[in-house]
Order: C-alpha cells, then sequence, then structure tokens
C-alpha cells in the first residue's frame, strides 16, 4: 500500500509551499424541502475546510419566538449525508444530527461560545447564576431581570430568507473521513457528489424540536421550513505548485494506484421496550437487555451510544429531540467481543461512564456532571433516587426552566482504537459473531418509557483511486 502524498494529508508539510485556494460559491443542482444535491467540479484537491450554509425558517407568527436546539443547533436539520464517485457511496453518515450533538458535547467552552454559537446556532455554555446561589445558569443569552432571558437576537429564527440568520456547516463535520485525507478531484474522472436528506418539522407536537423549539406557550404553526435560497456549497479547492501536483497524479496512475484509508459511521437502531405496567412508587425493577451490533469482518475504532426516552408528550424544549437522558438509578453496562467480556464487570459508576466516553474523543466531556447524569442530584436514600440536589437555576430563556437540560447529555463510548494512527489495523478487527451489548436498566415510577438506541460504530474502510477510478473496499 503507498503512503499518501503530502499534498493529500492534514498534517504540516515538511518543507514551504506555494498553495493557491480557489473558492467556489456552488449551488444544489436539486433541491426541496426533503433534500438537497451537490455536484463538485473535478479540479484541485477538496479542502476539508469547505463549508455549507443553511437557513430554516417559522412562518411569520413565529417571527423571533423560535430557536434551534441548543446542543444541536444547525445539524438538527441534516438527517443523512452521503458522499458520493459517481454511483459508489464513499461516506455516509446517518442520524447525522444525532452524532453531532454528542461530538459537540467534547468542544470547549470557547469554541462553543466564540464559535459555534454565531456559525451553528447553538448556545449551551454555563456560567454562575446571577443570583448568587451557586447554581449555573445559560450565558450566551440576553437577560431583560436577573432570572428571565431571551435567545439572543442574532440566533433568532425568522420567516424572512433574505433578513434572518444563515447558518454554516463543515465538509469535516458531516463526514468522519473528512477529518483525516482530501480528495484529489482533478485526478477523478467521475463526479463526486454529495446528497443531504432534511428533517421535517410540521405543525405537530410529534416533529416539534426536530429542527427548531418554540418559546413558552407558543400556540401557533410550529412548521419549519429549509430557506432554500440559502442553501450553498463554498467549495475550496488547493493547488500546489507542479512538482506537489506530479507526484499525486504519479501514484494515482500507477499500476497500484494511491489507497486511501478512512474512517465511516455505521448506524445501528434499537430499542428498550417498557415494562407492561409502571412500577409501583418505592419499588423499583431492574430489567435486563441485550443487543448485537453487527460489524462482524470491519475492524472498528470507536462505539458511540446516544439513549433517548421516547416520550408520549413532548416536554424538553431547550435540547430539542436531541437529548439522550440518563437514569435516575444508574445503568449498568458491559460488552462482548470476539467472545471475550470487554470489562471484568459491569460499568454503573458515572464518572467511568464519562472516562470511558473521553477515550474516543481523547478529551473529557465538557458538560456539567449534573448535565452528564442524575448521579450528583439524587436521594441515594430513596429506593427512587429521586432528584433532591439540582446544580441549575430555574432561570427562564423564552418562558423555559434552564433545569430541563440536567441529566440530558448521558452518552456512552467505547474506544477500540491500537493506534491513533490512520492505517489499515488502527481498530479492533471484528470476528464472525456480532459485538454483544449488555445493558441492565432500573424502571421507577416515573421512568418506564421506551428508550431508542443509536449506536455509532466508527470503522475502517478504504479506497482505491486508479488512472481516475474509484473503487471503495
Amino acid at each position: 500500500m503507498s503512503s499518501l502524498p503530502d499534498a493529500l494529508k492534514l498534517t504540516p508539510m515538511s518543507t514551504v509551499d506555494t498553495m493557491n485556494i480557489e473558492t467556489s460559491v456552488l449551488d444544489p443542482i436539486t433541491i426541496s424541502q426533503s433534500q438537497a444535491k451537490f455536484v463538485l467540479e473535478n479540479k484541485g484537491i477538496l479542502d476539508v475546510g469547505s463549508t455549507f450554509t443553511f437557513s430554516v425558517h417559522p412562518v411569520v407568527a413565529g417571527d423571533d419566538k423560535c430557536f434551534l436546539p441548543i446542543k444541536t443547533g444547525i445539524h438538527a436539520l441534516i438527517q443523512r449525508a452521503v458522499l458520493k464517485v459517481g454511483t459508489k457511496v464513499l461516506a455516509q453518515s446517518d442520524e447525522y444530527s444525532y452524532f453531532q450533538t454528542m461530538k459537540r458535547a467534547h468542544k470547549t467552552n470557547e469554541e462553543k461560545s466564540q464559535k459555534d454559537f454565531i456559525l451553528v446556532g447553538s448556545t449551551d455554555v454555563l456560567q454562575p447564576d446571577n443570583q448568587g446561589t451557586g447554581f449555573y445558569q445559560l450565558q450566551d443569552v440576553d437577560y431583560s431581570v436577573s432570572a428571565t432571558s431571551t435567545i439572543d437576537p442574532s440566533v433568532r429564527l425568522r420567516s424572512s430568507t433574505t433578513e434572518c440568520p444563515v447558518f454554516s456547516i463543515k465538509l469535516s463535520e458531516l463526514f468522519p473521513m473528512m477529518r483525516s485525507v482530501q480528495l484529489p478531484l482533478f485526478l477523478m474522472s467521475e463526479p463526486v457528489s454529495v446528497e443531504l436528506t432534511f428533517r421535517k418539522q410540521v405543525n405537530s407536537t410529534a416533529t416539534l424540536g426536530t429542527i427548531a423549539v418554540f418559546e413558552n406557550a407558543y400556540a401557533g404553526d410550529t412548521s419549519i421550513t429549509v430557506g432554500t435560497e440559502n442553501v450553498k456549497f463554498l467549495a475550496d479547492y488547493l493547488t500546489y505548485t507542479d512538482d506537489r501536483m506530479e507526484e499525486t497524479a504519479r501514484i494515482v496512475n500507477s499500476e497500484d494506484g494511491l489507497i486511501m484509508p478512512y474512517e465511516d459511521l455505521v448506524l445501528t437502531n434499537t430499542n428498550l421496550p417498557p415494562l407492561p405496567a409502571p412500577p409501583a412508587v418505592g419499588t423499583p425493577v431492574k430489567q435486563n437487555f441485550t443487543r448485537e451490533i453487527g460489524l462482524s469482518g470491519l475492524n472498528v475504532r470507536s462505539l458511540l451510544i446516544h439513549d433517548k426516552a421516547t416520550l408520549a408528550t413532548y416536554v424538553d424544549e431547550l435540547l430539542g429531540q436531541y437529548m439522550s437522558t440518563a437514569y435516575q438509578v444508574s445503568d449498568a453496562y458491559n460488552f462482548r467481543i470476539n467472545d471475550q467480556l470487554v470489562y471484568s464487570r459491569d460499568i454503573i459508576n458515572e464518572a467511568r461512564k464519562a472516562e470511558q466516553l473521553s477515550k474516543v474523543f481523547n478529551t473529557m466531556i465538557n458538560c456539567l456532571a449534573g448535565e452528564y447524569s442524575f448521579d450528583p442530584i439524587t436521594d441515594k436514600q430513596t429506593p427512587d433516587h429521586t432528584q433532591t440536589n439540582p446544580v441549575i437555576s430555574t432561570n427562564t430563556v423564552q418562558g423555559i426552566s434552564m433545569r430541563t437540560i440536567q441529566g440530558q447529555s448521558h452518552y456512552e463510548g467505547l474506544d477500540l482504537s491500537l493506534t491513533p494512527t490512520n492505517v489499515f489495523g488502527a481498530g479492533t478487527e471484528i470476528g464472525l459473531k456480532p459485538i454483544t451489548y449488555n445493558k441492565t436498566i432500573t424502571r421507577t415510577n416515573t421512568e418506564n418509557a421506551n428508550r431508542e438506541l443509536r449506536i455509532f460504530a466508527t470503522v475502517e474502510k478504504a479506497f482505491s483511486l486508479r488512472r481516475g477510478l474509484v473503487s471503495v473496499a
């Protein structure tokens, strides 16, 4: 396998070289309220910083009364993204908004507040509350009085498609593969395209919070539309000196061609059904579940699990539909891979869960312990572990209590990488048997909802580029 030429790597070059950047503003070749498709020009090297822009809009009555989910932002718009070369799928991200919500939780407060606030429309950074009570409150909102705030006007959604905020998503955020390699479009004979599938929010409680959330007591139309004229792709095409470009062309046109390893996402959806009837108050009941994750024959670098309760009515407006709700009584989990348990005993300690999750991103999750789980805010002397020690204030934003975000960022993760280097064999090879996920949850009188599990596996793939043609392994 040939190594990547310097022009396609994201690491700094060993020597200083001249680079030219040409930015093309591409309109989608097809666009509707449900999808958009872009076709790139076969020139230069596609930079991973290339960016998509979007705007979303309520009906006129919803002007200034709605905003994007505070931990997800504009990522809530994208349900699925597919990168193709010709008719071949190179990479795809299903349930993208859920994955990106988990990924954003590991960014620093500085990046969330000073970049994502404007670019993504998220407002999830916390600070000590105005009353000096020791509770926390949201930071990047406008306080009219100490306990009442509104979303900053710059990121509130408007019905107008010309006087409105326009948000952006980078290509490297849409596809994990674009965090490690750049595509030599000038050497590809087939067209490269990106297909985006949008989520839909209609005027019903079932889809409320899918794209946008509305202020408390709003009783009007809650449907959201895509501003199709603001959907663009700012594609950056890089070119280097003739020597650099010729080096890449020589490898691609050789007998073996160029082989490029990369990461891709594989999604497994499952659920944990409730008990036939809720347990009585003070008598919690344990449930044991086993779920198989079909990744046989693949090299897996990590697993991420988003665990969401299916609610009969929509209650958590600030986070939209993207909360991953912790359990009042801590759940326990373990994995069996290649006929071996990963942990000698099930993980139940919440700090240990957060530590295992941090290994996937090589950094700790950046939220309060009370946002990650209910462990620090519940009374362990009661069988149902009732909440008695909140850490977030009841201060409101758009009339909604900020305390509703407690325990709603409870993600689980497992790092299976053997080396941080993007090479074949960097992940754990899965044999003939699928990965087994064992989970024990405790049902209480107030927690007996169906749970939706979205399990994201980062797997190794590779494609070869030989004399203009791409083949995917």
